[in-house]
Order: structure tokens, then sequence, then C-alpha cells
């Protein structure tokens, strides 16, 4: 989400402009006039009908990519729930110059997005096809599939045979794609079929952000799938008597 942020009296507005998980990252832009500055601060409080500038919010509570507060367009990770005025001030003529304060009230909320395997376990017979499709489930929390703001997606991974890594690789999902319990195909690179031989490849789930670059939780135990590709047996001759 980007914050486009109008002109607010620093000590009046009490409501909530919008919701972020722990751990996204979004944008806020200013149209700073030509010849201006500008600069961002946070301001934690308990109760939107706080003045908003009152308690600067901790360190730990927020970030500034790359530590920029001072630009017209700035992203903040947001670290820690709670509830929290993000506040730009724009002077003219530096940062000693007459200002304006324009406010955003955001709420912070714990991140419960998760992701798995629908299942760990899938064999294949060789087939001469090295396209292999495993289905993963996207949600919001633990019961409700994952809604069209957080897309899209992107799910990374690696593959293991026996203990040697033989690729890693992700994939991007956009809406339309999963069904309505949140299930989409992960199309895995690198798993090789070969006609003699049994093949037993490990894929395990190494990331997943959603838009705003929030992580998911891995569910435990089902963030890694085993595929076995089994070999044809072999053919023998027939003999007529």
């Amino acid at each position: 989400m980007t914050l486009l942020l109008g002109v607010f009296v620093v000590a009046s507005a009490t409501a909530q402009d919008a919701t972020f998980l722990v751990g996204s990252t979004h944008k806020a832009n200013l149209a700073l006039h030509a010849g201006n500055a500008c600069e961002w601060k946070v301001y934690k409080v308990t109760d939107f009908a706080e003045t908003k500038d009152a308690n600067p919010a901790a360190a730990d509570e927020f970030t500034f990519k790359n530590g920029v507060d001072n630009a017209a367009n700035v992203d903040i990770t947001w670290e820690k729930p709670g509830m929290y005025y993000l506040i730009v001030e724009e002077f003219n003529g530096g940062l000693s110059g007459c200002s304006s304060k324009r406010a955003f009230a955001i709420e912070v909320v714990p991140n419960a997005l998760q992701m798995e395997f629908v299942s760990i376990l899938s064999s294949d017979c060789y087939d001469g096809n090295d396209i292999t499709t495993i289905p993963i489930k996207l949600q919001v929390d633990a019961t409700d599939a994952l809604s069209e703001k957080y897309y899209d997606v992107t799910v990374s991974y690696t593959v293991k045979l026996g203990e040697d890594v033989v690729k890693t690789g992700d994939q991007t999902f956009v809406f339309g794609g999963p069904d309505e319990n949140g299930v989409v195909d992960l199309s895995v690179l690198g798993i090789e079929e070969e006609l003699g031989k049994t093949k037993v490849y490990t894929i395990i789930i190494t990331e997943a952000k959603d838009r705003f670059n929030t992580p998911f939780t891995i569910v435990p135990s089902k963030g890694t799938h085993t595929r076995t590709i089994n070999q044809l047996p072999q053919t023998g001759t027939m003999v007529q008597q």
C-alpha cells in the first residue's frame, strides 16, 4: 500500500487510516513542493485520540529503507505491533524554515501469514517428463485462504538429491491462481528423471513473501516435500514355446 498523505492538524484526527502486518514494508509519498525539504517521523500512541507527536516510537519498532527519512518517497518496514502516527513535516527554505505537518494513523498487527505443502510425500514413475508440480497452500492465518490484497506472492525453494543441492528457484503467484482454500501448484525445477534409476529428491521451502515483503511462517514439518521418481521395471525378452 502506498500512503498518499493529506493535511491534518497534528493534535486532532482520531480515525485509523491503515492496518499493516508486522514485517511488512509500505511506501509513503509526499507531493513535495519544489525547493522545499521534508522529514518523516514515527510516533506511538495507545489510542488515536491522543496527541500524535508526543511519544516517539522506539528505533526497533520501524525501519526506513537505507535509513532515508528525508525524501519525498520513503519505504518503511513495520517491525512491531502497535498504534502509530507517521508524520511528515515539510519545510520551506530548509529544515529551519516555516513548516506544515501531515499525519497518517496506522495500526500494526501481528503477522499470521503461513504456508505449507499440501502433502509432504509424492511419487511418480519415469515418463521422460522433468516438469514437476507440487501443491502448496497460502493462507492469511491457520484457517483462511490468502486474500487478494496480499498478492503477488513469491515462494523460494531448494531442491536436493541426497545431500547435494541441485537447484534453487522461486515462483511468483498472482491472484486468481489459488482455489478457495489457497492451494496453488509450485512448479519445481531441477528434478530430473532417469530411465534405469530410482531417485529421491527433497524440496525445501526456504522463504515466502507477499507483495509488501511480509514473510510467511512455514508450518513446522510441512515445509519439506519428498518426491520419489521410480525407475521402470526392466522388460525381458518374450520367448514363445
